[in-house]
């Protein structure tokens, strides 16, 4: 009786299964081993495992390049192994195949890298990203409710630990000698100042079940929003300011969008006529940046050069900020990244790798907004404008000024895809599972 039992319970597993869809993956009892290594993942992106007691030191060496690829390797290998264990694989990449598309292509750009090694190494560690955020999507029986949860106790939890650094040791344990402003436990405000926005962002899509919940939300954002402050990031102040307008306009009811929008042209129609010069100087007179972006204009002009010899493919991912290239090309300090996620995609995959990005990304999210938005007023509405409005701000902002695109170690890049994988999961634990619309 048993046995009988036993094997229709495996020919039902297995017609799941065989049905494109990972139900046996969310009932498996090693599927939390996920959440805890996000939450590592998470940890070492922010803090590189900096002891809150240790000073910020100031170094150009790339540190604890071995604890990343740990963290990295050790994620992917776990989903790898769950995905085996439940006989997934297929069914996980049948139902991402634009974004496994996307992580092949970077795979396969091993092939014509001058630096194999270099790239196939880096590449190796994407895919396993890659491989662990979407064994989480589709582990969870509640995944939007999951990350939005996960990613804002999280920073949350850098926040008041930042904080509390802050106030209660020596400024040396949070201050960057170099740049004032909060860095807390991480070593520059540029670094901790998005996990902060993200976080804020994210929390206005979570709904608080009970008075403890709402206790925890509201002292969380209070945090969040206290430390984004102390940071004194403007590139990340302007990205929380387009996220937080995203979210309202995303989140309002038609009538309210329509005064939003006469707001905004009537915002751009000011501009047009002070010149958009004249209010270009006066913002940055007014948070006391340099019209040059810190040196940026320069570095782009030469990297965009450096680029075209490889319009097409790219150099191979990873294969150009090798170790020392940013002070071979500008001499006066030692950038690792070209400040602009656009150019890095291109520098490493070319036009086609721009274009998998946009696809992938930009119009994924875009192509399925009236499908997933809800009802306005409803939690699902709610995460869904603060997915979108997180997404897109740092899209459409914070992209033109840092790099993160195809960046794991990135936490913009971490929150991106693991948003993207949500809005476009087609599994039995989809948006449509877990916030049925009521008719």
């Amino acid at each position: 009786m048993n046995t009988t039992i036993s094997n229709s319970i495996l020919a039902r597993d297995l017609d799941l299964n065989r049905s494109g869809y990972t139900d046996t993956l969310r009932k498996h009892p090693l599927r939390h081993i996920m959440t805890i290594i996000v939450l590592l993942w998470i940890a070492y992106a922010a803090t590189n495992f900096r002891s809150p007691l240790s000073p910020i030191v100031l170094s150009d060496d790339n540190a604890s390049s071995a604890v990343r690829q740990l963290i990295f390797g050790g994620a992917g290998a776990s989903a790898i192994g769950l995905l085996f264990l439940t006989r997934n694989i297929g069914s996980v990449i049948a139902l991402n195949l634009p974004l496994c598309a996307l992580a092949g292509f970077v795979a396969l750009s091993t092939l014509w890298s001058p630096e194999p090694a270099l790239s196939a190494k880096r590449a190796i560690l994407y895919v396993f990203c890659f491989t662990a955020l979407v064994t989480l999507v589709h582990s969870s029986q509640q995944p939007v409710r999951k990350m939005l949860q996960t990613i804002v106790y999280a920073t949350a939890v850098i926040a008041i630990v930042s904080l509390l650094m802050y106030f209660a040791l020596p400024k040396i344990h949070s201050v960057n000698p170099a740049r004032p402003g909060l860095a807390g436990v991480a070593v520059h405000p540029n670094t901790l100042a998005p996990f902060l926005s993200i976080g804020l962002i994210l929390s206005l899509g979570m709904s608080a079940q009970s008075s403890r919940e709402w206790l925890m939300l509201r002292t969380s954002q209070a945090a969040l929003a206290f430390g984004l402050l102390l940071t004194f990031s403007v590139t990340t102040w302007l990205a929380t300011i387009i996220g937080l307008s995203f979210y309202t306009f995303l989140s309002a009811s038609t009538y309210r969008r329509g005064i939003i929008q006469l707001l905004i042209v009537g915002t751009l129609l000011l501009g047009t006529l002070i010149g958009w010069k004249n209010v270009q100087a006066t913002a940055f007179e007014t948070t006391g940046r340099d019209a040059s972006l810190s040196g940026r204009d320069a570095l782009w002009s030469i990297v965009f050069n450096e680029g075209k010899q490889h319009p097409v493919f790219g150099k191979a991912y990873g294969a150009f900020w090798t170790e020392g290239k940013g002070r071979e090309l500008v001499q006066t300090w030692n950038p690792r990244q070209s400040h602009n996620a656009y150019l890095d995609v291109w520098l490493d995959l070319g036009i086609l790798g721009l274009i998998g990005v946009g696809l992938c990304f930009h119009g994924a999210l875009f192509t399925h907004w009236r499908r997933v938005r809800g009802d306005c007023g409803s939690p699902r509405r709610r995460a869904m404008a603060a997915l979108y409005a997180a997404a897109f701000c740092y899209m459409l902002s914070y992209a033109f000024a840092q790099s993160f695109f195809l960046r794991f170690d990135s936490f913009p890049f971490l929150v991106l895809t693991w948003s993207t994988l949500l809005i476009t999961n087609r599994d039995h634990n989809g948006i449509n599972q877990e916030f049925p619309q009521i008719s």
